[in-house]
């Protein structure tokens, strides 16, 4: 593969990183204005959310499979093409459950993206893969900042709502999804030669502890880092009446700036300091965050977007660690991870939803702080078990 097909498949990568931060984290806005438009419960509100992350869990599994059959170009078109069908999709389909429905399409594409560019990144990045997997990251932390003050933005604007933040979209994907089509990726047989030896089957990774493992931990991970986006606006709303429009919108821009910059300048140190370790630091700190964030009530506000900053390293961190610990068969053993830990995650969600339900509204954010000490076990048996595993 010469310079140029390389400078090209790098930008693809992280411009697809950017739209994937922008569009999936819109819903920090669109949520509490889908449930105010439509009256939904906290029951459906939960199930929604869960059945977006089952469907995106189970089309990352069948985009793991298909992946280990056609590569990852194929799979990485598949979810543009998905994606933009049900950007049009959430724009004109009318009433909760069929608007729910079109954001479940949506997230079916991001589970094949999800699987397809972390495949790409593991072949792109041979060295130093936290610090190169933390500035990709970051893009989506770009992505996450522009995203809640668009939706915010537009779905406030005169003769415009919520729905039309999704649709602007769908020009700036066509304008990556074109190049995709062109630019050949590394899988290709001209690349790395027709004959290969045989790799281990998207089946063959659920036989290993070891991904059960790095998947569990990596579902709490996501299930904190996510925590403000899924349930911190409506959080503010219902307990403090804070206006999802403005301060939401304020909130998570805060919390996605710091997750950003993180992403930007802690690659570096993780190098030195150690995978495993980084992210054991982050998971104690993360859960010191809840403690203060929570205990100031309202002026929480201002302290819970820190939480950004720690939670940042945790996914591209993990996913380095994967890539160095399976080799050559890390784009079937990441996706096999990402697709497991999409399933406790769903699960987390609808549960979330319950406990909102059932305990009150303040309690289903809060319980973050439970899955952060959760977290802060996981990582301490992982990085034992990786040493063991040596």
């Amino acid at each position: 593969m010469s310079k140029f097909q390389r400078v090209l498949l790098f930008i693809l990568l992280f411009g697809t990183m950017l739209i994937f931060g922008m569009v999936e984290n819109f819903k920090g806005v669109s949520f509490p204005l889908i449930r105010g438009e439509f009256g939904a419960s906290w029951e459906q509100m939960g199930l929604m959310i869960s059945m977006i992350s089952i469907f995106y869990t189970g089309f990352s599994v069948l985009a793991g499979i298909f992946l280990g059959r056609f590569g990852v170009k194929p799979s990485y078109l598949l979810g543009f093409s998905i994606i933009s069908a049900g950007f049009l999709a959430v724009f004109y389909l009318p009433g909760f459950f069929l608007t729910a429905s079109a954001l479940l399409l949506a997230s079916a594409g991001f589970g094949f993206f999800e699987i397809s560019i972390n495949a790409l990144a593991s072949k792109l990045f041979v060295k130093r893969a936290a610090l190169l997997m933390n500035l990709l990251h970051s893009f989506y932390g770009f992505g996450a900042v522009i995203g809640p003050i668009a939706a915010g933005y537009i779905a406030g604007s005169v003769g415009l709502s919520w729905r039309h933040a999704y649709l602007f979209t769908l020009p700036v994907s066509l304008a990556l999804l074109i190049p995709a089509i062109i630019i050949r990726f590394p899988e290709d047989p001209r690349d790395i030669g027709v004959e290969q030896e045989k790799r281990s089957s998207f089946f063959d990774t659920l036989r290993s502890p070891l991904v059960w493992l790095m998947a569990i931990t990596l579902s709490i991970m996501v299930t904190v880092e996510m925590s403000s986006a899924n349930w911190g606006t409506m959080y503010f709303q219902d307990i403090y009446g804070f206006d999802p429009n403005t301060d939401g919108a304020t909130f998570l821009s805060r919390f996605f700036m710091l997750f950003t910059i993180s992403r930007l300048i802690c690659g570096f140190a993780i190098e030195k300091i150690g995978y495993m370790r980084a992210l054991l630091g982050a998971a104690i700190i993360s859960s010191l965050v809840f403690i203060i964030g929570f205990l100031l009530g309202e002026t929480g506000i201002l302290v819970l977007p820190a939480l950004g900053f720690f939670a940042a390293i945790y996914w591209p961190t993990l996913m380095a660690v994967t890539f160095i610990r399976f080799g050559k068969d890390a784009p079937i053993f990441s996706g096999a991870v990402i697709a497991i830990s999409g399933i406790f995650f769903a699960s987390i969600q609808f549960l979330t939803g319950l406990i909102n339900s059932y305990f009150g509204s303040a309690w289903g954010y809060r319980s973050n702080l439970v899955y952060s000490v959760i977290l802060i076990a996981l990582l301490v048996v992982l990085q034992k078990k990786l040493v063991d595993s040596k």
